[in-house]
């Protein structure tokens, strides 16, 4: 029992450290600068954690089809494989645990692989939104009648019952009937659609709604995100490539575990019965998991 607690606490340690590590976080790090922080949170335009996580996850499930009920479904899949998997090979309930655990993210990183194909299909007609959005936005200097513009137009030909909300048809809806913060909104907006490029235009739109004298600066972001599709293919060509690596790389490395099962008895014995080889496995396992999300962010577009 000592050794089960132990193991969780050093996974709790160990997952934490990691995620500072990965998201870059310095709790002893103040904001760089204090008065936009609190002009921020004064406008209430800042999104918080809670609602970037939500976002995040409404756009996977709608760009891949998924539910969350069968989300849940996958990651419990995931979990019980996991001790499956842990108990045949470690012959431990606890390492079997922390096994499982390390496995329960396997079903985001699927829908997020998943998810590049429809990604892809959403950017490649993004360039043509956000020119004419810009456009109308020059003519009216006004962001809402400009997007509610693009919305009417899009959904002129289209028959009530064959439209699929957009992310654009979403923001218009939200001004006009939940929070008429048109920063809030565009930060909203942002956080929808994973690019780059589109990011810098929304920040842009944002100066221009405080000061329209700048919306010709919106022009040349529409020029650079032209100029940058052509890495996109080969962007995710190499994302699969690394991928496959990485898995290759990870499946060798706990290989050696049943190998050593059956080559040599006394040091895996050692290996899955000490409490240096059970801590030796853990750190194995959340390394396998710590990279994966390295991976994961290293292998995302150029302009995502």
């Amino acid at each position: 029992m000592n050794n089960i607690q132990l193991s969780l606490a050093i996974i709790f340690a160990l997952i934490s450290l990691s995620l500072f590590l990965l998201l870059k976080l310095n709790p002893f790090v103040m904001e760089k600068n204090p008065l936009k922080k609190r002009r921020l949170y004064l406008s209430g335009a800042r999104l918080k954690i809670s609602e970037r996580i939500d976002l995040r996850f409404q756009t996977l499930f709608r760009q891949t089809g998924t539910t969350l009920k069968k989300f849940i479904l996958m990651m419990a899949a995931a979990f019980t494989a996991g001790f499956l998997a842990g108990s045949l090979l470690f012959s431990n309930t606890g390492l079997a645990a922390v096994m499982a655990v390390c496995l329960i993210p396997a079903p985001y990183f699927y829908l997020t692989i998943k998810s590049a194909r429809a990604a892809r299909e959403e950017i490649e007609g993004l360039e043509n939104t956000m020119s004419v959005i810009t456009n109308a936005f020059a003519g009216c200097d006004d962001i809402i009648k400009a997007v509610e513009t693009y919305v009417q137009e899009k959904n002129r030909y289209i028959h009530v019952n064959l439209r699929r909300p957009t992310p654009f048809d979403e923001f218009v809806s939200e001004i006009r009937l939940i929070n008429p913060n048109v920063e809030h909104g565009l930060y909203r907006l942002s956080a929808k659609v994973k690019n780059r490029y589109f990011a810098e235009w929304i920040k842009m739109l944002i100066l221009c709604y405080h000061d329209r004298r700048l919306k010709f600066a919106l022009f040349p972001i529409i020029q650079s995100m032209n100029d940058a599709k052509a890495m996109q293919i080969e962007s995710d060509s190499m994302m699969v490539k690394v991928w496959r690596d990485y898995l290759m790389t990870v499946g060798m490395m706990f290989s050696i575990i049943p190998l050593m099962r059956f080559s040599n008895a006394e040091w895996f014995a050692i290996l899955t019965e000490t409490t240096i080889g059970k801590l030796l496995i853990v750190v194995m396992l959340l390394t396998a998991l710590a990279t994966s999300f390295y991976v994961m962010k290293v292998t995302k577009p150029a302009n995502r």
